[in-house]
């Protein structure tokens, strides 16, 4: 059985409104940007202030409340990510969220935000929708956080008022005891006086007593209605008086006490309420067991609170893996955004120069074809030419250019050729995608990507070739946003080429030659002829278990600053398993090498 307070603690509510508390900062050095936010924000009922440099938005910091800051990140004289880290460092404004705006869109520069402190990027040229959604949700995310720490302060001062109520109430039994010396009268007034509920029973959990608290929670008359009753003869349930009864054996028999057991319990007047007893065995002089004391606490007030709060924290926590969401995907839209428009607008500047040449390669080879013509005309027509054409016809080996320039011209047509074949391998990998997924070739996408990458896979001084081996299967043309997926390919290749790189240092050339590096492709329709599986392996060292556990997590890289494709694994993990309702998985063993499988709706 468990306690119940007559007496009442109520939380404030801190804030209704997550919009009313303060102001929010725009610095941004450039008048257009600054009357563009001012207005949008303005019009969204906001309150605005403006600085047009890091040093005026310190000063301003200073006696204005900032609920949020928008920062420009290039600024002549204090920069954004300088402003940043003043702020951070003033106790005072270190707590005011800050969201970069800026036209830098490398990953370098976002991951400098966040270390500094930031929360979030917008990046220019920004969308007005984009950047109220962005601030409410982290006046949202703020606000709840506020909230989340003044519930935390007010149950730190409801767990100290009811310390203070304790104390006090102890404090009024010792006044008691002082005056009543230690008569029967005493001992009623001082259980009376707890505010706790107070029973005791005998060997058998027959009731010997028990203090008014605990009478008036059992609709009694008076603390004396108790005595002989056990709890099933109280206002109990059979259910809860077993484990009564269960608990009291227990305590009584092995002599230990156990302290703060919860429960919920129903009052007499159906109110559900929560209860912390704790039950300790009664000794006589002999130090025998002869029965059992119970002090029960009401706490449902306490829990209440802890529940309120246990919810609050689950909100933020999934207001901040939406927000989080939010990232993962402006990231990968930036990144394939300026990845495919960079192949697609180097293939475009290909074509033009290639057209050119491969258009007049042919009118080239006739007026070559027209020129010896003529030249054998004059050799003909004068047989017998001067000694200075003869000697010119031996010094530029007229006979060797007559054979060796068509060649020549050939050779230019083969090498217009090859470029034409990367053009259209590049416009391939970068073609953009449509609203809705097209039918496409998967082997197509593949054998671009490879191409792309075939710098990387050639041999050098310190390496042969990489090879890469390919088992297509039969696949039938694939409904998916083929952009995309080649960004996939992209990425697993280029890790693979990087994990055999590094698997060859501290190798000869003869040492490599003998064991190769080596990249399988190989792609098949599964057995139900529902699935399209791509299964990409390379042969290098293979990936630890540390790694293991993190090479899908947002924004994790072993790479260098300034390597590796730019596309992290969790955002192609998203392609394929979100995007193409597929699924992205892995294999490695290290010392034998890594093996990614793709699979996705045929």
């Amino acid at each position: 059985m468990t306690a119940f307070s007559s007496n009442s603690i109520t939380f404030n509510n801190p804030v209704t409104n997550v919009f009313d508390n303060g102001i929010i900062l725009i610095v941004d050095d450039v008048p257009n940007n600054l009357k563009v936010l001012s207005d949008t924000l303005a019009q969204a009922g906001f309150e605005v202030a403006i600085a047009t440099s890091g040093e005026s938005a310190l000063q301003q910091l200073e006696h204005t409340p900032v609920s949020l800051i928008l920062l420009d990140v290039m600024m002549p004289g204090m920069n954004g990510f300088e402003t940043c880290e003043c702020i951070k460092a003033n106790l005072k404004t270190q707590n005011i969220p800050i969201i970069f705006i800026t036209a830098l869109s490398e990953s370098v520069n976002k991951v400098t935000g966040f270390e500094l402190g930031a929360i979030d990027y917008i990046t220019k040229p920004f969308q007005q929708g984009e950047v109220l959604a962005r601030v409410r949700t982290h006046l949202k995310l703020n606000q709840l956080s506020q909230s989340l720490e003044v519930r935390n302060i007010e149950l730190q001062q409801l767990t100290q008022q009811l310390e203070q109520r304790v104390t006090e109430r102890t404090q009024e039994l010792f006044a008691s005891i002082e005056t009543l010396k230690q008569t029967q009268q005493l001992m009623r007034l001082v259980f009376d006086t707890i505010p706790h509920w107070v029973g005791w029973k005998d060997i058998n959990s027959v009731y010997l007593g028990c203090n008014q608290s605990l009478a008036n929670v059992l609709n009694l008359s008076s603390p004396d209605e108790i005595v002989g009753k056990n709890d099933y003869d109280l206002l109990i349930s059979k259910e809860q008086s077993d484990w009564y009864r269960v608990c009291d054996r227990r305590v009584m028999e092995s002599g230990q006490a156990e302290l703060h057991i919860i429960e919920q319990w129903q009052r007499a007047d159906g109110q559900q309420i929560w209860l912390d007893t704790s039950k300790m065995p009664l000794r006589d002089a002999k130090g025998n067991v002869f029965g059992i004391l119970l002090v029960t606490e009401d706490i449902t007030e306490r829990q209440l609170a802890q529940e309120e709060l246990k919810q609050q924290k689950q909100n933020l926590e999934e207001a901040l893996a939406e927000l989080q969401g939010t990232q993962v995907q402006l990231v990968q839209s930036e990144k394939m955004s300026a990845l495919g428009n960079l192949v697609a607008g180097v293939a475009h500047e290909i074509n033009n120069p290639v057209g050119f040449l491969g258009g007049n390669i042919q009118p080239a080879l006739d007026y070559i074809k027209d020129i010896f013509g003529l030249i054998d005309l004059y050799q003909q027509e004068y047989s017998h030419p001067s000694g200075i054409i003869k000697d010119e016809i031996e010094a530029i080996d007229l006979d060797y250019i007559r054979e060796d320039l068509p060649k020549l011209v050939g050779s230019m047509e083969e090498g217009v050729k090859r470029i034409r074949d990367i053009s259209t391998s590049l416009r391939t990998f970068s073609r953009a995608d449509s609203d809705r997924p097209i039918a496409c070739n998967i082997h197509d996408g593949i054998d671009s990507t490879i191409l792309i990458l075939k710098h990387r896979l050639k041999a050098s001084e310190s390496h042969p070739e990489i090879q890469v081996i390919k088992e297509y299967g039969q696949l039938p043309l694939v409904e998916c946003f083929a952009g995309q997926l080649n960004q996939v390919f992209m990425n697993i290749l280029a890790n693979a080429i990087d994990a055999l790189e590094e698997s060859n240092i501290g190798r000869s050339f003869e040492e490599i030659k003998a064991n190769p590096n080596c990249i399988t492709i190989i792609t098949q329709i599964s057995d139900d002829k529902q699935q399209i599986i791509i299964n990409i392996k390379d042969n290098g060292k293979g990936i630890n278990e540390e790694i293991k556990q993190k090479i899908f997590d947002h924004l994790f890289t072993t790479k260098a600053v300034g390597k590796g494709t730019g596309l992290g694994l969790a955002i192609a993990r998203q392609i394929v398993e979100e995007t193409h309702n597929g699924k992205l998985s892995f294999n490695s063993t290290l010392g034998e090498g890594t093996e990614f499988l793709i699979e996705i709706q045929a």
